[in-house]
């Protein structure tokens, strides 16, 4: 850091899903910030915020509610100074609230959340037929990119 400015963010993205969707749109994000997409399950509990600037951490939406492992994820993260976080995720229904569970899960951990992005994604009973699609992910790919440029010195 450099006068309270990231010089060179160091970014990471997380997600939950069961059905694809939301892989997809994490695999997209990943894809624009040169990391890779990584499932929350797999990290297990203590992720220490000190290994990165900039989390995004996504889900489907599960009865308003992100996914279980994004719970966990989130519930045990080790905060860091001055670290941020990105909010995504698909959802078959209407609704954000999977969204704002994960925002104040950050919150409470002291993590200002730069943003949210979510999109319709299919429903095992075909609703939103084909989404995400390429569209969805061009627009979550320009979101991460605005996001990013929040904090970086560009």
């Amino acid at each position: 850091m450099s006068d309270g400015r990231l010089q060179k963010t160091r970014v990471a993205v997380f997600y939950c899903t069961r059905s694809g969707n939301t892989k997809k749109i994490a695999e997209s994000i990943a894809e624009e910030m040169n990391v890779s997409a990584i499932e929350a399950g797999a990290i297990g509990c203590g992720y220490n915020m000190k290994k990165c600037d900039l989390i995004f951490v996504g889900s489907g939406n599960y009865i308003k509610k992100p996914g279980a492992e994004v719970i966990t994820f989130l519930e045990t993260l080790v905060p860091a100074d001055e670290r941020y976080a990105v909010v995504f995720g698909t959802a078959g229904g209407s609704g954000t609230e999977h969204l704002d569970v994960m925002k104040k899960l950050l919150q409470e951990k002291g993590i200002k959340v730069l943003g949210e992005w979510t999109c319709p994604g299919q429903e095992f009973s075909l609703k939103n037929r084909g989404r995400p699609n390429e569209e969805d992910r061009e627009d979550a790919r320009i979101f991460a990119k605005k996001m990013l440029k929040r904090i970086e010195v560009i």
